[in-house]
Parts: C-alpha cells; sequence; structure tokens
C-alpha cells in the first residue's frame, strides 16, 4: 500500500486534478496527483463527453478493429495523436499500462535485446520481461553505464533502449540526446514513455523528446491522464509501425477503451496543440516553486517537468512534514512509488492553475519545518 493513503484513512477525499481539492467536505490546496495543467473543468473537455452522450456512444467500444469494428471516436483520437506528436500515425490504448507492450510490438523488426533505465515504469518493465528476449538494465539516467551495457551485447544484437521521458517520482529528464547518439553507434532504436512529460515538457508539451530536439530516432508513447486530464493513452509512429502494434496479443486482446473517452481526449490534445502557452504556465510554475525550496536548502532536481520532489530525514521526518502540511490545509503525498528509497519522498505536483500565493503558502510552511529541523539539530550536536 502506498503509505501516503495512511494519512487519509477515515477520510474521504472528492475532486482533484487541480489546485483544489476536498477532503471529509473542507477545501484543500492540492500539490498531489498528475493532472498538470489542470484541464479538468475546461469547459472544451465537458462539451466532448457531453456531446459523446449527445451522439448516443456506447460507454465501451462494441467490437475490436482486428475483427472489422469501425468507430469515429477512435479514428478521430488517434488522428489527433498523430498531429499532436508529429508522426505518420498513431494507436490509441486503452491504458498507459499498454504502452510497452505498443512499442515492443511497433519496433519489433528493428531489435534483439532490451535495455532498460534500472528506473523505468512498470510498464516498460513488465513488458519487456513478458517479450522473453535478453533483458538488460542500465543505472539511472547515466549514459555511461549504458554505453557500457551496450558495449557487451554480443556482437551484431540490436538494442531498443527504453526510458521514461520524466520520471514519476523526481521529474527528472534522462540524457536522451546521448542516448540517441549511443543508439546510432550501436544500431540500435529509443523508446519513450513520455506519461508525465506529455503537456509540460517541450515547447508545446510533446514531451522530452521536443525538449532535447530529437527525430526519428526517438518513438513515443504517452498515458493522457497525467498532463492532458483524459483517459487512455497512445502511441505514435509510422503507419507501418502502428499496424504491428495494433495486432500484440495484449492489445488485441484489450477492451480498446470508451468512445465517450476517446472524444475527450481528442478534445484534450487539439486544445493543448492549439495552446501550448498553457503548458509554459504550469513550467512557470514549477520553476518558481521549486527555486525557492532550493533556497531552503532542499536538494530538488532540476528539470522542466512538474515535480517538485526532495528527501530530506527520515521516514518519520518527512511523514512529520506531510502531517503539518495537511494540518495546515494543504494535502501533500509522502510518497514510495518508483526510486523513493528508504525514507520515502515529499512529491509535489505543480498544477497550472496554482497561484503565486498557492505557491508562497506551501513554501512557508516548509521552511519552517527545514529551519526547526536545523535547530534540533544544532542542539543535538551542542548536546
Amino acid at each position: 500500500m502506498n503509505d501516503t493513503a495512511q494519512i487519509l484513512d477515515g477520510h474521504r477525499i472528492s475532486g482533484g486534478g487541480s489546485a483544489r481539492v476536498h477532503i471529509d467536505g473542507k477545501p484543500f490546496l492540492n500539490f498531489g496527483g498528475c493532472n498538470y495543467l489542470a484541464l479538468t473543468d475546461r469547459p472544451e473537455l465537458r462539451a466532448a463527453a457531453r456531446d459523446a452522450l449527445e451522439k448516443g456512444y456506447l460507454f465501451s467500444r462494441y467490437l475490436h478493429p482486428a475483427y472489422g469494428g469501425m468507430d469515429e471516436p477512435f479514428d478521430k483520437v488517434e488522428a489527433e495523436a498523430a498531429r499532436f506528436f508529429g508522426t505518420e500515425s498513431a494507436i490509441y490504448l486503452p491504458s498507459g499500462y499498454h504502452i510497452g507492450f505498443a512499442a515492443l510490438a511497433a519496433l519489433r523488426p528493428e531489435f534483439d535485446a532490451l535495455v532498460l533505465d534500472q528506473q523505468a515504469h512498470w510498464c516498460l518493465e513488465h513488458a519487456a520481461i513478458l517479450s522473453g528476449l535478453p533483458l538488460h538494465r542500465f543505472d539511472h539516467c547515466d549514459a555511461v553505464s549504458l554505453e557500457r551495457v551496450l558495449g557487451g551485447l554480443p556482437p551484431g544484437q540490436r538494442p531498443l533502449i527504453a526510458t521514461d521521458g520524466a520520471f514519476a517520482t523526481s521529474g527528472r529528464l534522462p540524457p536522451l540526446d546521448e542516448y540517441v547518439e549511443l543508439a546510432k553507434q550501436f544500431n540500435g532504436q529509443v523508446v519513450v514513455d513520455e506519461s508525465h512529460a506529455t503537456g509540460v515538457v517541450g515547447a508545446t508539451g510533446r514531451g522530452a523528446a521536443q525538449h532535447f530536439k530529437l527525430g526519428e530516432r526517438i518513438h513515443v508513447g504517452s498515458t493522457l491522464s497525467k498532463g492532458l486530464c483524459a483517459q487512455g493513452a497512445t502511441f505514435a509512429g509510422n503507419a507501418e509501425m502502428i499496424k504491428r502494434a495494433r495486432q500484440t496479443q495484449a492489445i488485441r486482446g484489450s477492451s480498446p477503451g470508451s468512445p465517450i473517452s476517446a472524444e475527450v481526449a481528442t478534445a484534450a490534445m487539439k486544445l493543448v496543440r492549439e495552446h501550448p502557452e498553457l503548458c509554459a504556465r504550469v513550467r512557470q510554475n514549477a520553476r518558481y516553486l521549486r527555486s525557492r525550496l532550493q533556497a531552503l536548502g532542499l536538494d530538488i532536481t532540476e528539470t522542466p517537468a512538474a515535480i517538485v520532489s526532495f528527501t530530506r530525514g527520515s521516514f518519520a521526518d518527512l511523514r512529520a512534514l506531510q502531517s503539518k502540511l495537511f494540518d495546515a490545509g494543504m494535502y501533500v503525498l509522502h510518497s514510495n512509488y518508483i526510486a523513493a528509497g528508504p525514507s520515502g519522498t515529499i512529491r509535489m505536483t505543480v498544477f497550472a492553475d496554482h497561484s503565486q500565493e498557492d505557491l508562497d503558502l506551501a513554501i512557508l510552511h516548509i521552511g519552517s519545518w527545514t529551519a526547526a529541523r536545523a535547530n534540533e539539530q544544532r542542539l543535538t550536536r551542542s548536546a
């Protein structure tokens, strides 16, 4: 169980996806979750859902395309995903957990072994394990380690390098430009799960690949439930790749998802594509919070993602900080997710609709906590 849930034992949480959430009916300033652009209440998305209902679309897709199913909402969302990511084609997936399966199927003729960041998301890890192909891991965000692993592959074995675009716990971006150069050197490919980068990282929110100005050697998948506040996921590529992705057993054997969700996802991607200032707004908020907390002496990863996280002291210390913020009307995660470590980490989500006053309130309370801890440590040393 995620240890964060313990602070909510006996409490009821509702809302979310933006800077405000309700707990037991009371408003809280929210720094938890992943809907970075805070699109949940945008009229464009709600109108798309209403229109889908009024058109009589089913709540789930009736027939898989492999058996002749044709649904306009799915055609639309895949066309919009291709436009959003600047590719020839795309496939809409019912869940971000399918990204790894879609990527491996799409690129299967082009690699012989899998090489994963040791902290890659489970959707990549599990797809890699189930593939039965040779699997290797390299140190987190470490191009030197990656080169060493690639150099140890059998001669002629082509690697598929897999990584997150922005890591969920820290927001850290891998050095994708270095990975692409290594992939060229070793006749390999790079696939990126852009789930926590989409909508935030890159000039128009395409993710880490756009941030590093990379092109055809990068293949991307992204869940839509993070920055875009929609449901489902996409994998983008050329037409032949997407055709192969559609044939993988994991995708053919699962429900393609909801036409209503597909309509909302189309509206979300179109909105972000046409309004890149939404992406700039959340990055500005994240820079502000990050810089102020760094000024307090907290060790925080420098990243364009909308995640601000830090670890200081023990598990009990961080739980005490979470409780302090909760008592002050702020919902903040003490996370034990991937790579959080034994103490966990305070993971703060920055939303596009956070005001500077919201951020300053969090900074004030975290600052008083860091000052109190520093004073306790001085007293302990002098005792």
